[in-house]
């Protein structure tokens, strides 16, 4: 996305040169339950680590835990796939919900493109229509 955004900044700035002391481009905040989720995932992928280097005995220290449970055995078994779930998929799967793909154009706080709503991104020409019709003229 930000590539999308800096190709623009360069077309704007070339079509309408003079007209904004600059263009900004920011990513959406990310929702409050993603800030719970984060922490949280990273506490798994330290056990998880924790869990492979101290081998069997870590269990003994866990409360609740007389020894370790089966589904450590499976993760002993297969530690190839361990590693890819626990640190490619959850937290690609989690970053999914964080990614809103939001792509929106603003003048003076006025929204004059939104790809939520669209559904897609805008070509260049789309862009220059709805600046010239919120009042910018092109090579002023």
């Amino acid at each position: 996305m930000k590539a999308n955004f800096l190709r623009l900044r360069e077309v704007l700035d070339r079509e309408f040169p003079g007209q904004w002391n600059s263009i900004q481009g920011d990513n959406y905040p990310v929702t409050e339950w993603m800030s719970y989720v984060t922490p949280i995932m990273s506490a798994v992928q330290l056990l998880a680590m924790a869990l492979v280097l101290g081998g069997d005995s870590v269990w003994t220290y866990i409360p609740g835990f007389q020894g370790p449970p089966q589904f450590y055995f499976k993760m002993k078994e297969n530690p190839a796939l361990t590693f890819i779930v626990v640190f490619l998929v959850i937290p690609s799967y989690v970053q999914s919900f964080a990614n809103s793909g939001a792509f929106e154009v603003y003048v003076d706080k006025k929204l004059i493109f939104s790809k939520l709503e669209m559904g897609r991104m805008p070509n260049v020409g789309e862009i220059i229509r709805a600046l010239e019709t919120a009042g910018l003229r092109r090579g002023a």
